[in-house]
């Protein structure tokens, strides 16, 4: 089996109307492209997938014209040496083909599955800044829809939003906060830890600059909100040895989280998937990822059906009650919508021979 031909195009998918914030300007989310790759083999296969936000077709381009000819049953799928930040985008193409040709899904290339429902979060692109009201309605959206934990970045009047949340939704709606690294200091961390006591915030996320993990470790120490870090690489072995975290989100190519997690493993740490606020194939890759790895027990940022007017793909990823459900037929088990491809389309399709 050869690949014999790339096709992509890029798109643009505009957000759900309560999310409308992030349609706005030239430098909207919803303004950043992104790439859907169709990968063809001379076997009849072809592998789907999706690029993070901003990659150029150009680079697609150049990286397609290196697997032409190449057969992806003998290719190390751990290390697939494709240009940065293109891994990935491959790497879901390539393991597609070869789940389909061997007839099993993805997770079973990854080692099989842990678990066939991974739990996930919902997300607020809204954050407390004048918003807590706003902010709640969004988290019950999620909670009608059945999620348990929402998202928010950590700005402005947060103990007024996570109030906000508890009545519109109860108690038992679990925060995540991410203030970015915005609070320049851990004293300011710690005062908004104690003001949050009796609200249920499943962690603090990056509270202060990852430059300095001595803070986090710190934090630990003086707060009883679990402390996480988004991070990546060897940065993670530095994390872990200092002590500087309760809870690691991560991410890279389904290998590389594999990887990282396993890192977390050792040190008894639990994961989850980040995620650029995608569509359903790399959604679909997060859930295989996250399926075929032990310490995967967060929710993951698998929120794209909860953001967006379309995903993309013809079966929408199932969630209820949290979960969401592994997709068990060959390959990523996705399917493109390609009359929703071409409604979003913003190029010209590209063809690599």
């Amino acid at each position: 089996m050869r690949i014999n031909k790339a096709e992509f195009v890029s798109v643009r998918v505009p957000f759900v109307q309560s999310m409308e914030i992030l349609n706005r300007g030239e430098n909207s989310l919803a303004s950043i492209p992104k790439i859907i790759l169709k990968l063809h083999t001379d076997e009849g296969i072809i592998g789907i997938g999706e690029s993070y936000r901003g990659v150029s077709e150009e680079s697609v381009r150049a990286a397609s014209q290196l697997l032409i000819g190449k057969d992806p049953l003998d290719m190390n799928f751990q290390e697939l040496r494709m240009p940065y930040g293109l891994d990935h985008l491959f790497e879901q193409a390539i393991l597609d083909i070869v789940g389909k040709a061997l007839r099993m899904p993805v997770y079973k290339l990854l080692g099989g599955a842990y678990r066939s429902e991974v739990p996930v979060s919902a997300w607020s692109p809204y954050h407390g800044e004048g918003n807590p009201e706003k902010v709640a309605s969004i988290a019950k959206m999620a909670a009608d829809r059945g999620y348990s934990v929402i998202k928010l970045k950590a700005y402005g009047q947060v103990v007024e939003t996570v109030e906000a949340i508890k009545r519109a939704v109860g108690p038992d709606m679990g925060i995540v906060l991410d203030p970015n690294t915005g609070f320049l200091y851990p004293s300011t961390a710690i005062k908004l830890a104690r003001k949050l006591e009796g609200f249920n915030i499943v962690c603090l996320e990056d509270p202060v600059p990852k430059a300095n993990l001595d803070w986090y470790v710190l934090l630990r120490e003086k707060i009883d909100i679990p402390i996480a870090l988004h991070i990546g690489g060897a940065d993670i072995i530095n994390a872990i040895k200092k002590g500087a975290c309760d809870i690691i989100n991560t991410g890279g190519t389904m290998h590389e989280f594999k990887k990282y997690a396993a890192v977390a493993e050792l040190a008894g740490i639990p994961v989850w998937h980040g995620s650029g606020n995608d569509l359903g194939i790399l959604e679909a890759s997060y859930l295989h990822a996250c399926a075929a790895t032990k310490n995967a027990t967060l929710t993951s940022d698998i929120f794209g059906e909860f953001c967006r007017v379309d995903d993309l793909i013809e079966e929408p990823i199932q969630i209820e009650k949290g979960l969401a459900k592994v997709p068990q037929k060959p390959g990523l088990g996705v399917e493109l919508d390609e009359r929703a491809i071409k409604r979003y389309q913003a190029g010209s399709q590209k063809i690599v021979t």
